[in-house]
């Protein structure tokens, strides 16, 4: 019975041949991420996190987006409200950031994407394929 629990909890943020990402790289990565979304969405999403993966000097993370409270993140009052309503957006929020000297920049994103918008990031940025499960 306990297996299952440590496997779960194992999982969570970080996937594949991938050292953990300490809590304070994972904070950094999440509001580096957040920052172009909340400017394109005018509202901050939250992010439950389903893989953040890092590896040199890039990272990727795939997370779904919720509202403050926790709940499905709102589209209502955003730029993709109307797509929203016809069903033409998810909840998933994808980045692919790069450090610099100036700190951690998205170099891509895909905010509510209804396919897989990253699967060309590798080759197109030059980034890790092992970053995206490749």
């Amino acid at each position: 019975m306990f297996l299952p629990l440590f496997v779960a909890a194992a999982s969570i943020g970080v996937a594949g041949p991938h050292a953990m990402i300490d809590q304070e790289t994972r904070a950094v990565l999440l509001e580096a991420a957040r920052a172009p979304a909340t400017r394109e969405l005018g509202k901050a999403p939250r992010f439950r996190v389903d893989q953040l993966r890092h590896e040199g000097d890039w990272a990727f993370l795939l997370a779904t987006m919720q509202g403050a409270d926790g709940k499905p993140f709102d589209y209502r009052g955003t730029p993709l409200a109307g797509a929203a309503v016809q069903g033409f957006v998810s909840r998933t929020y994808a980045a692919l950031l790069r450090r610099s000297a100036g700190g951690w920049e998205v170099v891509a994103k895909a905010i509510g994407p209804s396919d897989v918008a990253w699967e060309g990031w590798s080759k197109q940025y030059g980034a890790p394929a092992a970053l995206f499960g490749h």
